[in-house]
């Protein structure tokens, strides 16, 4: 992996667990001693991620990007579309190696009560299902709209039973429908787990931007 990849794949974590908050520019000079690498590859990376949809270039280094309320329905709408047909797809072209991954994955993520964990297998379910697609186009689509997703709707981490209780269904009937090759299903059951996905994490994110508007520093900028 060259320096470029490592800081993009670095930063891009950064970004979706919530490292820079509200207009807090991110300037290569700054990110270069950060992470001990020269210019270029900072500057690459955050022109990368700008072009990906995370960031926004300003007036002194990038930004995170701020959507509206109709772009990030749309991307949710755009992530439903790729994960549906991800899931379709894998219906017919998983491998037993891919079933077998998936299960795994189903199975320890409600092993665990550790709300992170069960995020972080999550996560990695999703990531199976799409490479069980066998479709490069979809997976790298997939990974672009799922980090405007994260940067623009992130989780808050904490969860129990009652909040995991709908997801470990859903992905239990996904995970029927690819395992016995029933495509629609496949799709139908990934729409209704989007569906899901996205009121949780708009709730948050409305929940989120209430408690922004009354910090001190939200006041101080003219925010009302």
């Amino acid at each position: 992996m060259n320096a470029r990849d490592t800081v993009y794949r670095e930063l891009l974590e950064r970004l979706t667990h919530g490292r820079y908050q509200g207009g807090e520019p991110l300037i290569p000079q700054a990110l270069s001693g950060e992470f001990d690498f020269s210019r270029t590859p900072v500057r690459e990376t955050l022109a990368l991620l700008e072009q990906d949809g995370p960031l926004v270039s300003g007036r002194r280094g990038f930004e995170i990007r701020r959507r509206s309320d109709e772009e990030i329905m749309e991307i949710f709408e755009t992530r439903a579309i790729l994960e549906s047909s991800a899931a379709y797809a894998a219906a017919t072209r998983a491998t037993p190696i891919d079933l077998a991954r998936l299960q795994d994955l189903h199975d320890r993520s409600q092993a665990t009560t550790d709300p992170a964990e069960v995020r972080r297998l999550f996560n990695h379910f999703h990531e199976a299902v799409r490479n069980a697609a066998h479709n490069r186009t979809i997976n790298t689509l997939l990974r672009t709209i799922e980090a405007q997703v994260k940067v623009s709707a992130p989780w808050t981490t904490p969860g129990g039973p009652r909040e995991f209780g709908p997801s470990y269904l859903e992905h239990a009937a996904i995970l029927h429908a690819i395992r016995t090759g029933d495509a629609p299903a496949a799709r139908t059951a990934t729409l209704t787990h989007s569906a899901h996905d996205r009121d949780v994490r708009v709730s948050q994110l409305i929940v989120r931007m209430a408690e922004d508007l009354k910090s001190p520093d939200a006041t101080a900028a003219g925010w009302h």
